[in-house]
């Protein structure tokens, strides 16, 4: 494999990280907002089994809310240490014409 072809893959793997980070973001969300659903309609018709299940759903929505930004942030320092380590090479190879 050439450098090309790394470089390629190595950006599709980040791209698709990203984009896990912002669908389990999403998911999340999604799931807390229709768990407080359920536990007011469960707490509205006096169904505690409902509102149980609202609860611990949007419960598991956090979680996924928080594997995201967590992602995110991992994504993040990657960036950074990418940035960086470009950055040295850079100054190495000036360095080294000079």
């Amino acid at each position: 494999m050439n450098t090309r072809e790394a470089r390629t893959r190595s950006k599709t793997s980040i791209d698709k990280a990203r984009h896990s980070a912002a669908a389990d973001q999403a998911k999340g969300k999604t799931k807390q907002f229709v768990g407080k659903v359920k536990e007011k309609v469960g707490n509205a018709v006096g169904d505690d089994e409902l509102a149980a299940r609202g609860t611990a759903q949007r419960a598991d929505g956090k979680a996924d809310e928080v594997k995201g930004k967590v992602k995110e942030k991992i994504d993040d320092a990657r960036d950074a240490v990418k940035g960086a380590t470009e950055a040295i090479k850079d100054k190495l190879d000036d360095a080294r014409r000079h």
